[in-house]
């Protein structure tokens, strides 16, 4: 881990400057290693919202094939940088991930892309649903794909009125669940959350903590 939080200072000194160039914070180790137990074992889900995505953006990007940038909306430099430091974290700890579903926003799907690790990542109505019958139709099969793999994981990355109904939940006092959020469960109890981890990048100086 340590030489894992090394290698990610030294990639973001290359493209930051001096004043802002921080090696990441020391993560709350209890919590992340609660949630890759859980993971290494398999049959969990990683229910995300997508990484950091503010409103009004000038130069919004969308990086996957087909997905639908809303209108000064997109991943900005610190979602991106969410997003490819999760991933880096799974690969590092051998988390195994089947697959990743997504909704088809430019926002939700360059999240899964860089956080599913090379897992394949398939857009799905599901993810920006709240149709009951549809959901629970979905949850099913997610038991059923998990149930036929044994060992591996799969990822749902929607939005912050979708993750709830997959069992995310916001801490007290939090409005909505925030971006860079990530829970796990372990199906078929999605009402019981196993785990959080919040990824975020602060403004000055520009660090990531993990908690």
């Amino acid at each position: 881990m340590r030489l894992l939080c090394a290698a990610f200072g030294a990639a973001f000194f290359v493209v930051s400057s001096p004043a802002i160039a921080q090696e990441p914070a020391p993560p709350a180790e209890a919590e992340l290693e609660k949630a890759f137990d859980i993971l290494r074992d398999g049959g969990g889900v990683l229910v995300l919202r997508h990484a950091n995505s503010p409103g009004g953006q000038k130069a919004p990007v969308g990086m996957a094939e087909g997905c639908i940038l809303q209108e000064g909306r997109g991943l900005d430099a610190e979602g991106l940088y969410q997003a490819r430091y999760f991933g880096e974290w799974l690969k590092a700890e051998e988390v195994p991930i089947l697959k990743a579903y997504t909704s088809d926003m430019c926002r939700a799907w360059d999240t899964a892309r860089l956080a599913a690790g090379g897992a394949k990542v398939i857009p799905h109505p599901s993810q920006k649903t709240t149709d009951p019958n549809a959901i629970a139709s979905f949850k099913k099969e997610i038991e059923a794909e998990l149930a036929a793999n044994p060992g591996q994981n799969i990822m749902l990355v929607s939005h912050s009125n979708i993750a709830p109904l997959y069992g995310a939940a916001a801490d007290e006092g939090e409005e909505e669940i925030p971006s860079g959020a990530i829970f796990v469960v372990k199906p078929p109890k999605w009402d019981e959350l196993r785990a959080r981890v919040d990824l975020t990048v602060n403004a000055a100086p520009q660090t990531v903590t993990v908690d």
